[in-house]
């Protein structure tokens, strides 16, 4: 197919970015201030992609990303500063509930937790180092069972000690969206994140998104609830763009934002696109938010391998919270956010989607899931009216086609050189034909899965552009 034309042309050239999720509105920014004539589409009735907030149970809360991860050299923590947004440092969890529903102390739970985490970045170190060398059968996790094996022997550790750091390390499922033995070893270099703390974002995106958006819309046309459906070079005359509702428009170069997960149901790509292979995709961490009247305690907790909640969870699925009562006083509210990924939070949506979440029945099955957690609290009192929660509200991005059903891009074993999947992505199609892809799956460096990953590459992928007509799309 003859490619789209490169030279500037005599009217402003036309992009079309597919998706209003962070990375499509920093492309969009950028290009417009470059001079580029920039149209949106964007499939929901709102901008934010999987950045989105609900008041239902009180003050607003994220029902998607709601982390900054890491914080060096991230400019999302920028962001934040410029929008004046509360965030809180959380790092070494230190508490956690063992698989008997008993509490760890949090010495205890603060030790091991670090353990783990030196083991892990131990791997992350060998897998950048000898990449080349390690087959695509190597588990992350047979690894971690050697050196942890290693050190307990060395420090004649007791076996309650290593098996309780064999059940903290599952945590790693919540960082890919699936179970931690998939993990593979020889690409896990490629998901290390930015140095510094993590962050939770007390006072929700809302406002990120905000400023970064709104100084930027103007000159910029949206369209939402405009789901597109056909994307077409037809050569020298441009990329033609046709949606649900209608819209159909000739392009010069069109950005698709869609996460992986869409892509890969909605388009068969070219060999060149990982040699014939395609990156997995996970479960997107389900948030069960649940109102209740409690006392405060750590603002994130995790509880392991929960054998206290066989009838809920017979799996043993872990499960990790996070309750908004521990936050700033302008942001606390009795809530607790249950953190559901992979398997478990298949099990979980499966079970209430299409039910109303105001009835009864939606009520009684979550609470009768989530009971076996919050009854575990401090002060909690099963007599006691205020122990009981007050309503539900669940998020279903695993039945969500435009969150790609909740995937996002995880480094399985079996998939071979990861790396070059991703070079494929980030260079797309557009020299030849005038299509790109952004999103986290084409994040540079360290900001895979991340919302600062998104943001990066929405930068890259305006720049990429800009330089194809002897533009400059100044970031």
């Amino acid at each position: 197919m003859p490619g789209a034309h490169t030279s500037l042309p005599s009217r402003a050239t036309k992009v079309c970015i597919i998706g209003a999720g962070i990375s499509g509105l920093r492309a969009a920014g950028l290009l417009n201030a470059a001079g580029f004539d920039v149209t949106i589409l964007e499939a929901r009735d709102r901008i934010g992609g999987r950045i989105h907030q609900s008041s239902r149970l009180g003050l607003p809360v994220d029902l998607g990303a709601s982390w900054i991860h890491g914080t060096q050299r991230n400019p999302i923590v920028h962001l934040a500063e410029k929008a004046m947004s509360t965030t809180i440092a959380c790092n070494l969890v230190h508490s956690i509930c063992a698989s008997n529903g008993v509490w760890l102390t949090a010495a205890t739970a603060r030790h091991h937790y670090a353990k783990v985490w030196e083991i892990l970045e131990v791997a992350m170190d060998k897998s950048e180092k000898e990449a080349h060398l390690l087959p695509d059968s190597a588990k992350m996790m047979d690894f971690f069972r050697e050196e942890l094996d290693k050190r307990c022997q060395e420090a004649k550790e007791p076996e309650i000690h290593r098996n309780l750091m064999m059940q903290i390390v599952e945590m790693w499922g919540a960082f890919m969206g699936s179970e931690c033995e998939t993990q593979g070893m020889k690409n896990l270099y490629l998901d290390a994140g930015l140095e510094g703390d993590n962050l939770f974002v007390a006072s929700t995106y809302e406002s990120i998104i905000n400023n970064l958006w709104l100084p930027e819309s103007h000159g910029v046309a949206l369209r939402l609830a405009c789901e597109v459906t056909e994307i077409a070079n037809t050569g020298s005359i441009g990329v033609d763009v046709q949606a649900t509702d209608g819209f159909r428009g000739l392009f010069d170069d069109v950005v698709v934002t869609a996460p992986l997960g869409w892509l890969k149901r909605n388009e068969k790509f070219p060999e060149a696109f990982g040699n014939g292979h395609s990156l997995e995709t996970n479960g997107w961490p389900e948030r069960t938010p649940e109102k209740v009247r409690s006392p405060a305690f750590p603002i994130e907790s995790l509880f392991l391998r929960p054998a206290h909640a066989t009838n809920t969870n017979p799996a043993e699925w872990r499960q990790e919270i996070i309750s908004f009562s521990g936050l700033p006083e302008r942001f606390s509210q009795p809530i607790i956010m249950f953190f559901a990924n992979g398997q478990w939070g298949r099990h979980i949506t499966g079970i209430v989607r299409g039910m109303a979440q105001d009835c009864q029945a939606y009520h009684r099955i979550l609470d009768d899931t989530f009971r076996p957690y919050y009854s575990k609290l401090p002060n909690y009192d099963p007599a006691s009216h205020a122990c009981k929660p007050l309503g539900f509200m669940s998020t279903d991005w695993q039945g969500d086609k435009f969150a790609g059903f909740g995937s996002f891009t995880n480094l399985p074993i079996g998939f071979g050189d990861c790396l070059q999947h991703f070079e494929a992505l980030r260079g797309g199609m557009g020299e030849t034909r005038g299509v790109w892809f952004a999103g986290e799956q084409t994040s540079p460096p360290g900001g895979l899965d991340t919302v600062t990953g998104t943001y990066w590459s929405g930068e890259q992928v305006a720049k990429k552009v800009a330089r194809r007509y002897s533009a400059t799309a100044r970031v």
